[in-house]
């Protein structure tokens, strides 16, 4: 696996968009950006990243769904 692979990157008409992934948090101003939760600090704290395209960024850790409570501790 590449680099840009375990990163959020850029796949124009990807079939596993951040839009579909269960760690991307919507902007609430502009419904084609928003944030990605999906990674965390040693500590275990949220480290949020930009997404500046939903409908065509991705990264390795895509999963569709929805957040349990479980994943939000």
């Amino acid at each position: 696996m590449s680099v840009v692979e375990s990163q959020l990157h850029i796949e124009m008409g990807t079939k596993k968009p951040c839009r579909n992934c269960k760690w991307e948090i919507a902007d609430p101003t502009n419904p084609n950006q928003g944030q990605c939760t999906v990674n965390r600090t040693k500590a275990g704290s949220v480290w949020k990243r930009w997404v500046r395209d939903v409908h065509n960024m991705t990264c390795t850790h895509y999963e569709e769904g929805e957040l349990s409570f479980r994943d939000h501790v």
